[in-house]
């Protein structure tokens, strides 16, 4: 219990320590994997390509091409007149809720989702590539076509729950993102050739992404997410090497503190015996000497028996029972013969 606020503290750390590591592993790996990843155009040369490597597969490719849809576009829910093949409805809650510290701050819960899609390929003149599990990719990026909130209209009632609740609404928000049909888009993933198909799906060497941003810029993005997740950990890092200092200085001081404190007590021990030794009488009878040690003049009281049978040099050594009825040993005390 000495260390609660350095452990708490330490283990805090490390908890967001192993977070960074995660990250930072994570965008290494896609770094590295975008960075030997070939990037290939769409045309009539593409499928003769990916037919010949190992099992019809590009393990993991970049591509580039205009968003179409095979067969008729799905229309926009909240906007009729846009269309696409992709699309995804959030339900957004905006509240104020009270922490633990009694501060309230604004938060954003997602209540609901609602998600759609359609086959779709990226072509580029009268070549194509379909796009498969899209909507499972790491990067997404759509197009924000509805965006509508409505503030609630709360009741003294729902203002007095809210503080004894911790939590008071604000409003709802909704929004609805579209893959429009005819965006220019970069698809990294498994390219893989089927008989007359070719299909980009998520490659079991890293993530699906679907961006808009060319492979240069997303390897940019991943580096600079990268460094910052470095910086992160490495101070991190250095906070948890000073609480670990820290906790290692205490427990030494404490150690060295008992040391010296039983040094201490075993000094003072060591002259109280010499002094005691000196006092003891020269000569005594036989029934004067302890039982034990047949040495040293009786000078303890065992309790509750009463008896008056060894010294004190042996009474450090018996805990349990008395030497003479076998009784059990509740306390002892200085016995003063005269």
């Amino acid at each position: 219990m000495e260390f609660i606020h350095e452990g708490v503290a330490l283990g805090v750390d490390l908890l967001i320590l192993g977070l960074c590591v995660k990250e930072y592993i994570s965008y290494k790996k896609n770094v590295q994997l975008l960075k030997g990843a070939p990037q290939l155009s769409i045309d009539k040369d593409l499928k003769d390509y990916v037919a010949k490597q190992n099992d019809s597969k590009v393990p993991y490719a970049v591509i580039r091409g205009i968003v179409t849809p095979i067969g008729v576009p799905m229309r926009s829910v909240m906007s009729p007149s846009v269309t696409g093949v992709l699309q995804v409805i959030k339900l957004n809650e905006h509240r104020v809720a009270r922490g633990f510290a009694g501060f309230w701050s604004e938060q954003r819960k997602l209540i609901h989702v609602a998600s759609n899609e359609m086959p779709f390929e990226l072509r580029n003149n009268d070549a194509g590539v379909e796009i498969v599990d899209a909507l499972s990719a790491a990067v997404l990026d759509m197009d924000v076509v509805y965006d509508n909130y409505e503030p609630s209209s709360l009741s003294f009632f729902d203002h007095i729950f809210g503080f004894f609740s911790g939590v008071r609404q604000k409003g709802l928000q909704t929004t609805e993102e579209v893959l429009r049909d005819g965006s220019f888009i970069t698809a990294i993933g498994e390219l893989e050739a089927d008989g007359k198909t070719l299909r980009l799906q998520p490659s079991p060497l890293g993530p699906l992404f679907l961006t808009t941003a060319t492979k240069s810029t997303l390897i940019k993005k991943f580096e600079e997410a990268k460094n910052s997740m470095l910086f992160k950990i490495l101070v991190c890092g250095t906070i948890g090497a000073v609480l670990i200092g820290v906790v290692g200085r205490k427990i030494y001081l404490k150690k060295k503190q008992e040391r010296d404190e039983r040094r201490i007590r075993e000094t003072l021990e060591k002259e109280r015996k010499e002094r005691r030794a000196k006092s003891r009488p020269a000569h005594l009878t036989q029934d004067q000497l302890c039982v034990v040690c047949n040495i040293n003049p009786k000078e303890v009281i065992i309790l509750p028996c009463g008896h008056v049978c060894i010294c004190e040099d042996c009474s450090e050594k018996i805990k349990m029972t008395c030497p003479v009825c076998r009784g059990k040993i509740n306390t002892r005390a200085a016995a003063f013969i005269s």
